[in-house]
């Protein structure tokens, strides 16, 4: 319903005070979300009311802008609040809306360097909100209160979360002095959904099948169940025909399962020419019919740059293939600087380009005989500034879902590390690259808070990141072994993820650490793999992601909204692994709802308690699976 008077207007559940245009919503008899809406009109301005003939809608009329709020009921349990900012003179004119993040925990948003759970520890300044914002984001925050918001796609967005100190979320329209493209002018708008239910898990629920789509199915199964065994942070650029071939010999002799080996940089003789060097690869048919005598599958490393020194990059320039900058000094062809040089971007937008470049890649596959491909980059980070496509995009982003799109038919054993609005493919999601250390700037402690991240923004299908990390300390191109105790730690944890991923060998260190590195393999095999298969089927089903926060099993409990060491695969195991150096105990927390059975020695607890000083050695991970 809709009413008003004077002084405020209430909207479905909400209240919108006219002069100071704060926004509060209600669930349950308690302030759910607090708001102040379009922070630059100057306070106390009343607003003229506009008549609307529709149920559960307002709308109202500054001299600067225009508000629009329509509420709608979904079932017995949600409501949804569509708020819409347009300016209706100035085309400079700043829509921005603030929502206090005090009083609740917040998830979503992204993944980034420090990720942190939840994400009201964060500060970001505000900012466009594209990659390098974060590595893989999406326009959705969820509130420990049964709240989300999700942002039209369209929206010239700008992002602060707790900016210096704030405590608030903000939102911010502008095509001033930004990556989003407005080549008719248009006025900014700022349109977004609030959604409101009685607890995180309903809303969640909610928003990934009214808001997202649903994988449509699930990847390779071979890659969940056994290890990829990838050369790069254990060779970097130095791979070759022998390297590889001795590679996978250890790995056989040392008595490991694979799902496949993954030749990574830098294999080609120019970064976009597809075609193995001959120099470091002079039979590369023969190896790969090798490998597979030896029962690996292959995958090679590629990326959507050509670098200006390629046969690629001339031919495709010649066709019109790659992206291109608006401005008249850069003129058709824009180069990009990435990390391994400066090349064109191929246009992901032009079928035409996206049939060259698929062309070029399954033209490798026929003449190697490898079966699948590692596809990196495809961030907007990269792109031409001013950029010119052949099919307009309002939100560089779009780049980014046309890109996974386009690789994503070469097939379930495809990877990618970046996504946006493709949460309907069902393909693997890796990791950011890990740094080799503890802690929370990249380290081992971010990945159960980007696993869970990745989750809650739609993406089940996660290959985390080489156990041990990079192995960046000694250079970009070189190796040094990480701590040993740390690769011990990482194993431990990546057994419990949907797959593993190895490059720095377990044989590196010592027989030690073969035996643990093999025991959890194993366990992963046959005792996680099951279960994520089945939690797989799930996620096709509603959108649920198979490695899931502990507030899954008990939405309103405090300590489980917070805790980033522990996470549930489905609803049935709980795993608790060591993450601090030197550390041979841990508290453990056990959710409320039910008991929980310790895997290692059978003892039953209750839920809702914390374990404290639980014993967990060098070889071990507490883990539990649920009774009932």
């Amino acid at each position: 319903m809709a009413a008003e008077d004077s002084e405020f207007s209430v909207i479905g559940y909400a209240t919108f005070l006219h002069k100071t245009r704060e926004l509060r919503l209600y669930q349950g008899g308690r302030v759910v979300l607090l708001g102040a809406l379009c922070t630059e009109i100057k306070a106390n301005q009343s607003p003229r009311l506009k008549k609307t003939c529709k149920l559960g809608e307002a709308g109202f009329q500054w001299q600067c802008a225009g508000l629009n709020i329509r509420h709608e009921q979904h079932g017995d349990d949600v409501d949804t609040y569509n708020i819409r900012w347009s300016s209706t003179s100035d085309p400079n004119f700043r829509l921005q809306d603030q929502f206090e993040m005090a009083g609740a925990h917040w998830y979503g948003c992204g993944t980034v360097h420090q990720q942190l759970w939840p994400i009201e520890k964060w500060q970001k300044d505000i900012s466009p909100f594209v990659s390098p914002f974060g590595y893989m984001i999406e326009r959705y925050w969820l509130s420990s209160s049964g709240v989300a918001i999700v942002v039209g796609n369209e929206v010239p967005l700008f992002v602060g979360m707790n900016s210096q100190g704030n405590g608030k979320l903000s939102f911010l329209a502008q095509f001033n002095d930004s990556p989003y493209n407005n080549p008719k002018g248009r006025r900014p708008s700022l349109e977004y959904t609030i959604i409101s239910g009685p607890s995180p898990l309903v809303v969640q629920k909610f928003v990934m099948k009214k808001f997202f789509s649903l994988p449509r199915g699930i990847p390779d199964e071979r890659m969940f169940r056994s290890p990829v065994w990838s050369t790069w942070a254990r060779y970097k650029v130095h791979v070759s025909q022998g390297s590889v071939l001795d590679y996978a010999r250890e790995i056989s002799s040392h008595g490991f399962s694979n799902s496949q080996i993954e030749i990574d940089d830098d294999f080609t003789t120019k970064y976009g020419d597809l075609t193995f060097n001959p120099n470091k690869f002079p039979d590369a048919k023969g190896m790969v019919d090798q490998l597979k005598a030896d029962h690996f599958r292959v995958t090679l490393w590629v990326h959507p740059f050509s670098n200006l020194d390629s046969q690629s990059f001339a031919e495709g320039r010649e066709k019109g293939f790659f992206l291109g900058s608006h401005d008249e000094a850069d003129g058709g062809v824009k180069a990009v600087e990435w990390w391994n040089g400066s090349g064109a971007v191929v246009d992901v937008t032009n079928p035409k380009a996206r049939e060259w470049y698929c062309g070029r890649l399954r033209h490798l596959q026929q003449e190697s005989g490898i079966d699948s491909f590692k596809f990196d980059a495809g961030e907007n980070l990269y792109l031409p500034p001013h950029l010119s496509a052949h099919q307009p995009m309002l939100n560089p982003s779009d780049f980014t879902t046309k890109y996974v799109q386009t690789v994503a038919s070469f097939g379930a054993m495809v990877e990618v590390r970046v996504g946006y609005r493709n949460q309907d493919l069902p393909i693997f999601v890796r990791m950011m690259d890990k740094d080799s250390n503890w802690g929370y700037d990249n380290g081992l402690r971010t990945i159960i808070p980007s696993a869970l991240t990745l989750g809650i923004l739609g993406y089940p299908f996660i290959l985390p990141d080489m156990i041990g990390g990079n192995a960046y300390e000694a250079g970009f191109h070189e190796t040094r072994l990480p701590d040993r105790e740390l690769y011990l730690r990482w194993v431990q944890v990546t057994a419990f993820l949907p797959a593993m991923q190895f490059s720095i060998a377990p044989w590196q260190y010592d027989e030690e650490v073969v035996q643990i590195s093999k025991r959890y393999v194993d366990l992963h095999e046959n005792f996680v793999t099951p279960l994520i298969l089945k939690f797989a089927l799930e996620a096709v089903e509603d959108g649920s992601p198979i490695i899931r926060p502990l507030w899954w099993l008990a939405p309103s409990d405090e300590q489980s909204q917070i805790e980033d060491s522990e996470f549930l695969i489905g609803d049935e195991v709980l795993v608790a692994p060591i993450l601090d150096q030197g550390r041979t105990f841990r508290d453990v927390y056990l959710p409320p709802g039910g008991a929980w059975q310790d895997c290692r020695d059978g003892a039953v607890y209750d839920g809702g308690q914390l374990l404290k000083d639980v014993s967990v050695p060098l070889g071990d991970v507490a883990y539990y699976t649920k009774k009932g």
